[in-house]
């Protein structure tokens, strides 16, 4: 009878709906599946410890990972022992009750309105604000050092994109290699979603628009692009005033759960420059409905980086060995929206005299991990559009 009561009263409250922010969509996540699964742990629980005669009364907040993506809820309930908190979340598809504490206050109780509840790992509670994550208590941001070494072990769901990934790995064998390579800077913008849904493309722009900070300083307000160390220059990391700069972008785009459109993104761009008076132009790369990698590798060349249109394509690391590598590529069904920063095209002669051609671009993924990749221009991929971007 105490399991029946249970249920009855969470069904009662939690159709009351979320509380707390909503800046990501929940729909990977399962509401009815966390529910579900706060309920039957609180009931075997609180039976464990013969709690009796009592009743919960329950809300449940959105929780994210460190990407901002929504991976479960937090619960507050009380019973007769006080009130106490629960933490559900989705792991690799199976739903657990990460903490259940009978007699402990929510962590969470100091997140305000408009802040997310960001759960690193066990007993590890953040917060973010305006997109930048940030101590539970000061509110002071997390350094990208901290966050860093946090993600190393960090629970993390993952998204639609991410979730339907392939994984192959090509073996090359060889006598000889060769490379043409051309990177715009030495450590390329490496911004990713922070919680826009279907962003990719606000993302996308966003890394371009960094590029550019390095040469007008003012299209990031209070943002520095970067620093250099020679002929090399080394991009910085997202701030809060990359993630407004963002924001602001999905917002010109029209972003929304159903995505971008590439005629939103170029509008957006055009739109977002105009407002730092500049220009932003957009040159097709190509050529008899093909990419065509001379474009590629002239855009790079001159100075300029590129965007793809994706549907299906793949994202890649190399290892090589002196007669032979791998090639280990992640291969997505989706639509993707990524920027390129640089070519590198190698060319592999085989033991019977044949040669093999890899045209790589040096792209900024979006994720989280990989930060940076490659993509084959010729592998698992329909490149739907693509373009040089210049902004002066």
């Amino acid at each position: 009878m105490k399991k029946k009561f249970l249920a009855v009263c969470l069904m009662l409250v939690l159709s009351l709906g979320a509380v707390g922010g909503s800046v990501a969509a929940f729909a990977d996540v399962s509401l009815e599946e966390c529910d579900l699964c706060f309920q039957q742990t609180a009931s075997a629980i609180l039976e464990e410890g013969e709690v009796n005669g009592t009743y919960i009364v329950t809300r449940r907040t959105p929780l994210y990972d460190l990407n901002l993506e929504n991976m479960g809820y937090v619960y507050s309930f009380g019973t007769g022992l006080g009130e106490g908190y629960a933490i559900v979340i989705c792991d690799n598809g199976n739903y657990v009750a990460q903490e259940f504490f009978k007699s402990a206050a929510n962590p969470y109780t100091q997140v305000e309105e408009g802040e997310l509840c960001v759960y690193a790992h066990t007993m590890t509670y953040l917060k973010s604000v305006n997109g930048v994550i940030c101590d539970i208590q000061t509110s002071a941001p997390i350094s990208e050092e901290s966050l860093d070494l946090l993600r190393e072990d960090a629970f993390s769901y993952q998204t639609d994109t991410n979730a339907n990934l392939e994984y192959k790995t090509v073996r090359i064998e060889y006598v000889s290699r060769s490379y043409d390579v051309k990177n715009l800077c030495h450590g390329q913008p490496r911004f990713s979603n922070n919680g826009w849904t279907g962003g990719c493309a606000a993302v996308a722009g966003g890394n371009l628009i960094g590029y550019y900070d390095r040469y007008y300083e003012d299209l990031i307000p209070n943002h520095t692009a970067g620093i250099s160390n020679g002929e090399l220059f080394i991009y910085y990391y997202a701030d809060e005033y990359v993630n407004n700069m963002i924001s602001t972008l999905y917002s010109y785009m029209g972003g929304s759960g159903a995505g971008i459109s590439e005629d939103g993104f170029k509008s957006g761009m055009k739109r977002y420059c105009s407002d730092k008076g500049l220009s932003c132009d957009f040159t097709s790369l190509k050529s008899g409905g093909k990419l065509s990698y001379d474009s590629v590798k002239s855009c790079i060349n001159g100075g300029n980086p590129l965007v793809l249109f994706l549907n299906t394509y793949t994202v890649c690391t190399t290892m090589e060995l002196d007669t032979y590598g791998y090639i280990y590529y992640q291969i997505s069904q989706g639509n993707h929206v990524m920027p390129g920063f640089g070519y590198r095209n190698v060319k592999y002669t085989h033991s019977d005299g044949s040669v093999s051609d890899y045209k790589y671009i040096n792209v900024t993924t979006g994720w989280g991990d990989p930060k940076e990749a490659y993509f084959n221009i010729e592998y698992c991929t329909n490149i739907v559009s693509a373009y040089k971007v210049n902004i002066y």
